[in-house]
């Protein structure tokens, strides 16, 4: 039987999705990065679904694009390495919320693909190293404008231009990761953040997400305004929102009737 390149499992409206190729490092092969299509079509046609986690097998999140793949492109053969592209912009196109549990190193295409989701929890093993320059090939498929809008234009130069390499912790301390945790422990931890939204309709968890990422790169606040209003205005005729009125009412009115607590 052949191995898949792409697990899914399932937890409690969280979709753990890990790219299984330990041995090589989860490079991302053209097998990988249709299994990773593949993959996130099967699971945004799921209600059940809040969110996706994505994650690495074996001590490595994603090495990037085979150096033959790249070898390829010096003889004029650039197309593999636009199919690359696809293992990122896939996620990044997707409309459910996605959390990268970096689990070790994240290196070229692979930093790309933890850009590419909204959130990103480390490893304490973690690392992100951009390596174009070293390869002394320029950054591609969104690389640059997708870490700058992370974590600023001055530390996106220090990494691409300069070459600097983070560590977990400093990847927290420049805002590209929300959280450090054990090793081992990452990819629990990131389940458990996406189990958070479990109470949520899923069009409602999409819509929001579809608002956030806009709003970061909008310019204009008047524009932003129009959008989140009639975002707000369209959750106003869910069934959820009245629900969740009440529910805040009812809790007001038990605070109320238990008085005032002790000092």
């Amino acid at each position: 039987m052949t191995r898949s390149e792409v697990s899914l499992a399932h937890s409690e409206g969280v979709a753990i999705v890990t790219l299984e190729a330990p041995e090589r490092r989860n490079l991302l092969s053209a097998e990988m990065v249709q299994a990773l299509s593949d993959t996130f079509d099967r699971l945004e046609e799921d209600p059940t679904a809040r969110c996706a986690v994505l994650t690495g097998a074996g001590s490595a999140f994603c090495a990037g694009a085979d150096l033959s793949t790249l070898e390829d492109a010096a003889h004029g053969r650039f197309e593999p390495v636009r199919k690359v592209y696809e293992g990122f912009l896939r996620v990044l196109r997707s409309p459910l919320p996605t959390i990268a549990a970096v689990n070790g190193p994240a290196v070229g295409a692979g930093f790309n693909l933890a850009l590419a989701c909204d959130v990103r929890l480390a490893a304490e093993s973690a690392l992100f190293d951009t390596r174009f320059a070293r390869l002394h090939l320029h950054p591609g498929g969104g690389h640059t404008w997708l870490l700058a809008q992370a974590v600023g234009r001055q530390q996106a130069t220090l990494a691409c231009l300069f070459g600097q390499v983070w560590k977990a912790e400093e990847a927290r301390e420049r805002g590209l990761v929300a959280e450090v945790h054990p090793d081992g422990r990452v990819l629990d931890a990131a389940v458990e953040l996406g189990r958070n939204l479990s109470a949520y309709d899923s069009a409602f968890v999409r819509r929001l997400t579809a608002t956030i990422r806009q709003s970061a790169v909008t310019a204009e606040h008047e524009t932003a305004f129009a959008m989140e209003t009639e975002a707000q205005h369209w959750s106003t005729q869910q069934p959820d929102f009245l629900a969740g009125v009440r529910e805040m009412r009812a809790a007001i009115n038990r605070r109320r009737s238990e008085g005032p607590r002790p000092q």
